[in-house]
């Protein structure tokens, strides 16, 4: 919890109508105060992903060292006890494990922007990213 705000993570699986399976992480933002509280973040990429090798935790993934534009921000506001959710958009699985990482189950953890200078980094959870038709 930062600030009053409440930050959760999940991994989606998103079955598109071409049949490929992508995959997303999701953010929800809960305002736990009993005040209206507003975030800003930047609008190109709410929310970024990193990977983690299950076997030892290391980090083989990371959309953080990726350029990300600050100076077009989004805010949003919350009520008290309003929720607001933020993600990363869909992946393609190839795409992500392009020709270095295997096929395997990783640690998921998402990164988003949105206490300044502060970078939030949540755990989503372990998914297993694959390649090909179904994944």
């Amino acid at each position: 919890e930062y600030d009053g705000v409440k930050y959760t993570a999940s991994v989606a699986t998103i079955q598109s109508n071409l049949s490929l399976t992508q995959f997303a992480v999701l953010v929800k933002l809960e305002n736990m105060t009993t005040a209206t509280v507003t975030r800003t973040y930047p609008a190109g990429c709410p929310v970024r992903m990193r990977l983690y090798r299950e076997s030892d935790g290391r980090l083989v993934y990371d959309e953080t060292s990726w350029p990300c534009s600050f100076t077009e921000p989004a805010t949003i506001t919350l009520t008290s006890r309003a929720t607001i959710t933020l993600t990363t958009g869909p992946r393609l699985p190839g795409t992500v494990l392009g020709d270095s990482l295997p096929v395997a189950t990783y640690t998921v953890r998402a990164v988003v922007a949105t206490e300044g200078t502060t970078h939030v980094e949540i755990l989503a959870g372990s998914y297993l990213i694959g390649t090909g038709p179904t994944g």
